[in-house]
């Protein structure tokens, strides 16, 4: 009986130790992201109250050399 009531406590612990559910979590958001060639996310400018290009990634030129037709993003 005990080990019935105090399941979603140990679950809770081997999350906390193994972190499993976490990383899974990441490594969907990674692929979803891969997927949509996403290559910054926007920031936040308080001063301007508006959205900025975030850090583009060092390979992000080979998107651009792409024809227009295939650029789905930053076109």
């Amino acid at each position: 009986m005990s080990t019935r009531m105090c399941f979603v406590e140990i679950d809770d612990w081997y999350e906390c130790k193994t972190r499993r559910k976490s990383r899974a979590f990441y490594n969907y958001l990674r692929t979803e992201g891969n997927k949509m060639e996403m290559y910054s996310l926007p920031e936040y400018d308080a001063a301007t109250d508006s959205f900025k290009d975030g850090v583009l990634p060092k390979n992000v030129d080979s998107y651009f050399s792409k024809p227009l037709e295939k650029r789905t993003h930053y076109s």
